[in-house]
């Protein structure tokens, strides 16, 4: 008996020759695609100068735009914050990390088809970009980490939208009066190095300026930002520009830790050697030259972080005179001390002038008697009483009027 041929020995294509077929139509219409793109590549570029700047546009009627080369080219700018890694006050420089965005109409670009072109780092250096520039810029570098970190989108009516990560330290001229109570407003300027107004406008929006959610800034809070255009007046012409601004309001918290509650203290210490005795010399002297000290090098190590300017910081002004009331405690103990000697020559000289006029034959109750030495007005032991009193008040008088007027500077 003959076995039964079964659906694919009657000659029908199996499961192995459906996937194959089908592999190799998808190849096909994949190489012509590819094939395709490559033809639209070659065809715009074909002929194409990227040493010239793209035309101005005008929209007709119909909506389409149509070239003009008196018009200046509109390119439109937005920034993407990625993080902002550092503020310095000692440099007044600021770094960020950031996402700069371009967008331009080059009718030159414009083919058939519904699908937008993506260049790589490649194929961009073929295409003009803006020559856009970061005024007062320190540093930059575009991220180059796997590939060179540039992105181009060409659409098929000639918008050309261009992206880059770029990372950079730009000048920021701070004013350190209020330290550390101060705010800060940093800017990003960006503006084209070689055509002026009358070649290339920048322009933005409402919509041109974002942030990464929950960036963590050290040593500042971001409490705002935006965008404005402007004119640069150079030599060569005039400049279109865009200036993005941040908003930073400083933290104070570290500085109450590390700052003002141990200078505080240490006045609260210099304080209590007032409540020591006046012949207790070694105990008052250690104290008082200690909180000298400490003061003196917790001044010199803040001095070292911030810029040397022309003008007193609020920082500066609380302690100075904090060394000025730890300083004034010690030289307290130089006046108790001379009180105190005065008094011991004092009760040595009375007991001498009792002898000398008993030798002399007058006594005390028929004879003159010794003028008595009058008693001080101050003493060691009054003048420590006074200072126990008037020194916290000072100083309470002094920080009330310290924050008072600090907090409502402008």
């Amino acid at each position: 008996m003959k076995p039964s041929r079964s659906p694919t020995s009657r000659g029908l294509p199996g499961k192995p020759c459906i996937v194959l077929l089908l592999m190799g139509i998808a190849s096909i219409r994949f190489t012509s695609a590819s094939v395709n793109r490559t033809a639209v590549l070659d065809s715009i570029l074909n002929g194409y100068d990227n040493r010239i700047r793209p035309d101005g546009v005008v929209e007709t009627a119909e909506g389409s735009h149509e070239p003009n080369e008196d018009l200046p080219l509109q390119i439109r700018v937005e920034v993407y914050i990625e993080s902002v890694d550092s503020i310095k006050e000692s440099t007044m420089d600021f770094s960020v990390t950031l996402y700069l965005r371009l967008f331009w109409q080059d009718t030159r670009l414009t083919f058939s088809g519904n699908r937008s072109l993506v260049l790589g780092s490649q194929g961009i250096d073929k295409i003009w970009v803006p020559d856009i520039y970061f005024l007062f810029e320190k540093n930059a570098r575009v991220h180059t980490v796997t590939q060179p970190n540039k992105l181009m989108r060409v659409n098929p009516n000639g918008k050309v939208s261009f992206s880059a990560r770029i990372s950079l330290t730009v000048a920021c001229n701070m004013q350190l009066h209020k330290f550390p109570m101060d705010a800060q407003t940093c800017s990003i300027i960006m503006a084209s190095y070689a055509y002026p107004m009358a070649d290339v406008v920048l322009h933005v929006d409402n919509h041109s300026i974002g942030m990464e959610p929950n960036i963590t800034i050290s040593k500042f809070t971001l409490t705002g930002m935006g965008v404005k255009q402007g004119t640069l007046i150079f030599s060569l012409g005039k400049f279109s520009s865009v200036s993005c601004y941040f908003y930073f309001m400083r933290q104070m918290e570290s500085y109450f830790l590390t700052v003002y509650i141990p200078t505080v203290l240490l006045v609260s210490i210099a304080w209590l050697s007032f409540w020591i005795d006046a012949n207790a010399a070694p105990a008052r002297v250690a104290l008082g030259i200690t909180t000298v000290l400490t003061v003196t090098t917790m001044t010199a190590g803040i001095q070292e972080t911030l810029p040397v300017v022309t003008y007193a910081k609020a920082i500066d002004i609380w302690l100075v005179v904090c060394l000025m009331f730890v300083f004034f405690a010690l030289l307290e103990y130089g006046m108790a001390n001379f009180l105190l000697v005065r008094q011991a020559n004092a009760a040595r000289n009375v007991p001498a002038s009792t002898d000398a006029a008993t030798k002399g034959g007058q006594t005390s109750e028929g004879g003159p008697q010794e003028p008595s030495q009058p008693k001080p007005s101050m003493t060691a032991d009054r003048l420590d009483r006074y200072a126990r009193w008037a020194y916290p008040i000072a100083f309470l008088i002094f920080g009330g009027c310290y924050w008072i007027t600090f907090l409502a500077m402008d």
